[in-house]
């Protein structure tokens, strides 16, 4: 073999091996919310899990979900990786949990986002006083906080850059009457506080998907969330009462109607990046 040209391919290598992953500037979306968001699985029969998508592998992905403010669901062991299910094991059914992260991630790949990532820290249930930094109990706002921030410093350490975007709600199943009146107040205050603790966000958007959950209590939420979403271009919402259908017990959403929660958040923040808006990926 020649050695020169045996001898240029060593060198190749070489630099290949030792070159870094190339550093990006991505956009970050944070999903938080209780059950719904998180996504149970007992509702999902035989095969619970979402299946496999070409765009999971292309979807960074970091998570830390609670049961309670003493109970962690799993992590993605501080650091991002790619598209999947969450640790389970703690619900009765539910081997593993995913919500509408899985959709969301799949629906900006199709309409070609590249170089997002996506955060998730739900809860099991629970009312939103868990988000309001200024209640006695506010261990959710802390854990969004805490989870964030360990997701942009695992960026950080890889050189890349961030920009929150977005902020994926779905909260309002458990609101007990009192937390209900006061459902816009605590998304105004949670945004808020959200942009003024969080790094790299004064520009963040928050689509609330709208519950679907039968009640007056829960009639009263979505009234709430309605009107943020009309009185602010910092927010916007969608429905879900047309899947109620797909909520085995009434209250959970299946696998069919996560998948389609997730497209709708993907959709709706889509709606407010134009005219820049990226073309549909073939």
């Amino acid at each position: 073999m020649n050695w020169h040209l045996f001898t240029s391919l060593l060198a190749a290598t070489l630099v290949l091996v030792a070159t870094p992953a190339r550093a990006a500037h991505l956009r970050l979306f944070v999903l938080t919310g209780q059950s719904n968001s998180l996504g149970t699985t007992d509702g999902d029969g035989a095969e619970p899990s979402p299946g496999a998508d070409e765009a999971d592998k292309d979807v960074r992905f970091f998570w830390h979900n609670l049961a309670n403010a003493a109970k962690s669901l799993g992590d993605s062991g501080g650091a991002f990786t790619t598209l999947r299910e969450q640790q389970g094991g703690f619900y009765k059914g539910s081997a593993t949990h995913w919500g509408p992260e899985i959709g969301f991630g799949r629906r900006l790949h199709r309409a070609g986002v590249r170089d997002f990532g996506i955060i998730k820290a739900s809860r099991g249930g629970g009312g939103n006083s868990f988000w309001s930094k200024s209640a006695a109990d506010h261990h959710m706002y802390d854990h969004v906080v805490k989870t964030v921030t360990a997701a942009t410093a695992d960026l950080a350490k890889g050189g890349h850059t961030f920009e929150i975007v977005g902020l994926l709600y779905l909260q309002g199943e458990s609101d007990s009457p009192a937390e209900a009146a006061l459902a816009d107040t605590r998304i105004m205050e949670l945004a808020e506080n959200l942009r003024r603790d969080l790094p790299n966000s004064k520009a963040m958007h928050t689509v609330i998907a709208g519950i679907a959950a039968a009640g007056a209590t829960r009639d009263t939420v979505r009234a709430k969330h309605a009107a943020v979403a009309a009185g602010s271009t910092h927010f916007s919402i969608f429905i879900t009462t047309d899947l109620r259908d797909r909520m085995p017990d009434r209250l959970h959403f299946n696998k069919p109607a996560k998948l389609a929660i997730g497209e709708r958040f993907a959709e709706a923040w889509l709606r407010t990046t134009k005219p820049s808006q990226p073309k549909e990926a073939k």
